[in-house]
């Protein structure tokens, strides 16, 4: 719980900061149009994945004010032998930053699944959060915070450290960087993946779901190349899964652990900007 507060917090400082703060935007920050397509080897979701392969190819639509307002919209098609649309998903946040070291953001999405689809979160309806940055000379502080929604809500933090290393100068940026996350929360979405998948029968539960538990450790290491009107993105992450949940008997016996394994997956993507 201690944690929890004192990410909560952070997250609530920043934003305060921001709003009493004016942005330290640039004149060079003007609002745009963005298409972007993507491609994911496999959906892991806080470290979970499902027992056969999830490739998700998406094409991405938005517009981004120089506020820092934006919307965008996406549909997931997944690239397997059973190729379908999966997902459609509405996404609304505002991005801000103050200062040289702050920056953040809050946002909103809303998630439309496939009645077939097998992924991780095929349960979750929507998800909102924020998150902040603080950056030192040499090393980078993240933290986040979600409320995800779907048979239950679930309660999220992530919190991690990066360090950019940046070659070039603007509209010629290249940019790697090094980063380990912690995602800790609930499973509930998890828990409704599982009971539809498996049909599992009233007189039996899902255990472990509610608690708040460490979900993963992630390193990865993105690397990203931005030009003045286009640019591309490659992160490859390793995900260490923790605490898996367990379908228990009325007399509290364990019937079935859900085995999690360590998984790389990396995700490859190229946008242009009008």
């Amino acid at each position: 719980m201690k944690q929890i507060l004192t990410t909560v917090f952070f997250i609530g400082y920043t934003l305060i900061v921001n709003a009493q703060a004016k942005s330290n935007k640039t004149e060079n920050e003007n609002s745009s149009f963005k298409a972007s397509l993507s491609y994911i080897s496999n959906d892991v979701y806080y470290g979970r994945q499902d027992s056969i392969l999830t490739p998700y190819i998406t094409p991405t639509f938005g517009y981004y004010d120089k506020s820092g307002f934006y919307v965008d919209g996406s549909i997931s098609y997944l690239a397997s032998s059973t190729s379908r649309i999966d997902l459609g998903t509405i996404d609304i946040g505002y991005d801000f930053k103050s200062g040289d070291n702050f920056s953040g953001g809050v946002y909103a999405s809303k998630f439309f699944n496939s009645k077939n689809s097998t992924s991780v979160k095929s349960q979750i309806t929507a998800d909102i959060g924020a998150n902040a940055t603080y950056n030192t000379p040499f090393i980078s502080f993240t933290g986040g915070a979600d409320l995800i929604f779907s048979q239950q809500t679930d309660f999220i933090i992530n919190y991690g450290i990066s360090h950019p290393f940046t070659f070039g100068e603007e509209n010629n940026l290249w940019t790697i960087e090094p980063s380990i996350i912690s995602n800790a929360g609930t499973q509930n979405f998890y828990a409704a993946t599982k009971t539809k998948k498996r049909n599992t029968p009233t007189n039996v539960k899902v255990s472990g779901s509610n608690a708040f538990v460490a979900l993963d450790y992630e390193m990865s290491l993105p690397i990203s190349y931005d030009a003045a009107k286009w640019g591309f993105s490659f992160t490859p992450t390793y995900a260490l899964p923790q605490n898996p949940i367990s379908v228990t008997a009325p007399n509290g016996t364990i019937l079935t652990q859900e085995k999690l394994s360590n998984v790389f997956y990396a995700e490859l993507v190229f946008y242009v900007k009008f």
